[in-house]
């Protein structure tokens, strides 16, 4: 059965915590202080709270105070600048080259930002397929609806997921799927296939 790579896109295909993310939190925040009336501080706090219990932050303002998802989605992911702030992982292109089968990005971010990363990555033509959080409709990783349906519209039986992030692993993990964690340190929980440092030592993994 032919192999379906699934991969996550910030902090998978390209090192999100040194430029991207201060600033996208930072409008996160902007936005939440703006929108519920709290402090700078008090909104931040929101932002990861909501982050580590719902997978996303927008699934949280949503839930809890029914925001424009759209209009978040925009404003938090405008950047003007986003071609000084990629930072691609190393050896990029060659891995994904070399990496045989359909290849799909799962991604909570909004689809023009994950088109912009990948064209200006120089990474758009390795993808068969890209699957947003507008795609997802608004219910992203790592809900176990949000992977029904991911799994339903592209019709996956046989992949690999590669991911930064083990909640989403997790749940990829309950519906059968291979899982590779992209992780520096941590030990490997069980729900997790195999763990690796870098993105292109995948072109030594077996799986």
């Amino acid at each position: 059965m032919p192999l379906t790579w699934i991969f996550d896109l910030d902090n998978t295909l390209h090192d999100t915590n040194s430029k991207i993310f201060p600033v996208i939190n930072k409008k996160m925040a902007q936005y939440i202080s703006q929108k519920i009336g709290v402090s700078s501080a008090q909104a931040n706090i929101i932002r990861e709270d909501y982050w580590n219990k719902y997978g996303s932050t927008l699934r949280g303002l949503i839930k809890n105070y029914h925001i424009n998802p759209a209009q978040f989605l925009e404003e938090t992911h405008h950047l003007p600048n986003i071609n000084e702030l990629i930072c691609p992982m190393r050896n990029l292109r060659r891995t994904l080259r070399s990496l045989k089968g359909r290849k799909i990005i799962f991604t909570n971010g909004p689809k023009n930002y994950a088109l912009t990363v990948l064209r200006l990555s120089g990474i758009l033509i390795y993808f068969d397929e890209i699957h947003s959080i507008e795609d997802s409709l608004l219910n992203g990783k790592p809900s176990h609806s949000g992977m029904r349906q991911f799994l339903s519209k592209h019709k996956i039986k046989n992949a690999v997921f590669i991911d930064d992030e083990r909640l989403n692993l997790r749940t990829a993990n309950r519906y059968g799927l291979k899982t590779v964690w992209l992780n520096q340190g941590s030990k490997k929980p069980n729900y997790i296939s195999q763990k690796i440092r870098h993105l292109d030592d995948l072109l030594t993994l077996k799986v």
